[in-house]
Parts: structure tokens; sequence; C-alpha cells
């Protein structure tokens, strides 16, 4: 029955559509809802520029969704379809790969001090994400890069 009612619906659509003369606005707001491939290649490299642009800084997903122009529900479907993730999973992967080169110049001296640069508000969470990214913990990675470092500081 429910398939029925919509198949009415449709075709109810389908032929206001039909009898509209071009100038309706929902026949043009109905024909341009999906929108160009170009607009949204051009709404995804905006989300991932301001991700990128946005590493160190507290971002939440609507944030995202305005620097691309678009919904959130759309900002998501957008990830899903074109990178296989959530948005706030290709944050998440950013930070991770931020902390990997942060501890990899010599610059972490905590996971907790990272974790909280990089505005996970957990330490043992972001310590978990970076292990199955890098498989290592970040502290085992801090001592060894800071290590390294106290190394070159030594006169030859």
């Amino acid at each position: 029955m429910a398939d029925d009612s919509a198949y009415s619906f449709r075709q109810r659509v389908l032929s206001i559509e039909e009898s509209s003369a071009p100038t309706n606005p929902v026949q043009h707001t109905l024909k341009n809802r999906t929108g160009s491939s170009r607009d949204t290649q051009q709404q995804l490299v905006l989300a991932e520029e301001f991700i990128q642009n946005n590493i160190c800084n507290p971002v939440s997903i609507s944030d995202i969704a305005d620097a691309a122009g678009i919904n959130i529900r759309a900002l998501q479907r957008l990830f899903r379809k074109y990178r296989g993730a959530t948005p706030i999973q290709v944050l998440l992967n950013g930070r991770i790969a931020a902390a990997h080169e942060i501890i990899c110049s010599g610059k972490a001296t905590s996971v907790r001090e990272l974790a909280a640069k990089l505005h996970f508000s957990n330490p043992g969470r972001f310590s978990k994400l970076y292990r199955r990214t890098y498989s290592v913990v970040p502290s085992e990675q801090i001592r060894a890069h800071q290590g390294k470092a106290n190394l070159r500081d030594l006169p030859a």
C-alpha cells in the first residue's frame, strides 16, 4: 500500500512538472535539487580544505558543512560516496596524521599534551586511534623520537 501511495505521489509531481510553465519555481527546484557534479566536487574540495586548515582547531560537523555550503546530511552523503568515510572520520584521520608528524619531528612531549593540542578530549581514545593507524602507541614513539633528538643535541 505504501508503494502505491509513493507511486501516485511521484505521478502527481511529474504531472505538475509537465503542466507547469518553465518559470515555475517548484519545477526549477526539483530539476536542480541534485546539483551538477562540478558543484559536488567543489563542495567536497571546500570541506576537505576546511578540515586540513583547521586540524588544530575545534571543529564540528556543522562547521564543515557551512564551509562547504551544504547541509550536514548532504555533507555526510558526499563523504560516504567519495571518501568511504564520514567527515568526522576524515577529520580524525587528519588529526592522527598531524600527531604522527609532530611526534616524528620530536616536538611532542607527552600524549596528554598532544591529544589536547589536537582537540581529543580523551587521551586514551587518541592513543587507541593512533595505535590502530600506526601499530604503535604514541607514548613509545614520543620516547623514541625524544631520544633521537637528545642524541642530535650531543656534540660530535
